[in-house]
Parts: structure tokens; C-alpha cells; sequence
């Protein structure tokens, strides 16, 4: 369990924040991604989420991460109090996932999309049973990076998800602006 921030950690934590400062916004996603729950701090994980070079695939992997499980149906005051700063931070960037603040880049898909598949059904589950979690993500706004088409960003087209073949609507049409 975490320890609250002492002066020396809170001069780590400032010089992790510079370097991350320095990073190109391809570099930073590239990092976000590789964090999780013990290498993450809440100002850490804040100020990356609040980067306008993240993309949806960087924030929603850097969500899931973070381990949100084990407190998403607790309440806010039962949280243990060295997480608490941490789950704000998630707060925050569940809000910014949910208001489209991140856009959907085809280079930069999900990481672990069976795990954020899992959590959207769990978050149905929740719905049907009139319980409800912490983080509840809007499904439009997350479908791109967990559908059952996905993008292609070699080619560049929409690619059918297994067994499935295109209509013919979309077999004319991409060949028409290929």
C-alpha cells in the first residue's frame, strides 16, 4: 500500500514530471501505456491524462492499468486513504474519456481490449441488476476502440471483424475511393 507523499518522494514525483514534460506526444503515449497501479502516481496519471497529444486507445489502456477494479463499487469514503488521490485522478479521466476529449487514432489502438470488453459488460450487468459502478464509460464514445470492426491502420480501411465478409454497399464504395 502506498505511503503518503513525503518531501523526497514529492522531489521524485516533480522530476518525473519534467521528463515527462520533454517527451514528444508520441513518446508520452508510448510510456502511458507501459504504467500501471505501482508505477503511476495521481499527479503523474493526472497530468498525462490531461494531455491533449493522448489519444482514446492511450487514455482508455491507461485506465484500465491503473487496476480500477477493487474499487469500483466501493463508496467514495470507503476507499483506503492512499488510493484516494489516485482514484480522483481516474475520476478525471474517466470524465475526459466520456466527453470526447480523446479522439480515436488508428496507429494507437486498445491495448488490452478484451479487458475494457469485460468491464463494459460488467457495467451492463451493473445496469441490469440497478447497481452501478464508479466509472461507468459511455458506450459510443468507447465503441471505436472495442467494436467489432476495427481499423486497419496499415491499409487504412475498415476491416470486417472475423468470418464476416463487407456489404455491398462498403465493397463499392472502398473501391471506388482506394
Amino acid at each position: 500500500m502506498p505511503r503518503s507523499i513525503t518531501g523526497v518522494q514529492a522531489d521524485r514525483e516533480a522530476e518525473i514530471l519534467d521528463m515527462l514534460k520533454a517527451l514528444s506526444p508520441k513518446d508520452l503515449c508510448d510510456l502511458a501505456r507501459r504504467l500501471d497501479r505501482s508505477t503511476m502516481t495521481p499527479a503523474v496519471l493526472s497530468w498525462i491524462s490531461a494531455q491533449r497529444s493522448v489519444d482514446l486507445g492511450t487514455a482508455m489502456s491507461l485506465f484500465m492499468n491503473a487496476q480500477p477494479d477493487s474499487f469500483n463499487h466501493l463508496e467514495k469514503d470507503a476507499v483506503p486513504e492512499p488510493y484516494r488521490r489516485l482514484c480522483a485522478a481516474l475520476d478525471a479521466l474517466c470524465q475526459r474519456i466520456n466527453c470526447g476529449y480523446y479522439l480515436p487514432d488508428p496507429q494507437r489502438p486498445l491495448d488490452k481490449v478484451r479487458d475494457f470488453v469485460r468491464w463494459m459488460g460488467d457495467q451492463e450487468a451493473d445496469a441490469r441488476s440497478r447497481r452501478k459502478g464508479r466509472w461507468v464509460f459511455n458506450p459510443v464514445t468507447v465503441a471505436p476502440m472495442i467494436s467489432d470492426i476495427r481499423f486497419d491502420a496499415r491499409r487504412h480501411k475498415a476491416k470486417p471483424a472475423r468470418g464476416e465478409r463487407p456489404s455491398l454497399f462498403r465493397k463499392v464504395f472502398s473501391s471506388q475511393s482506394a
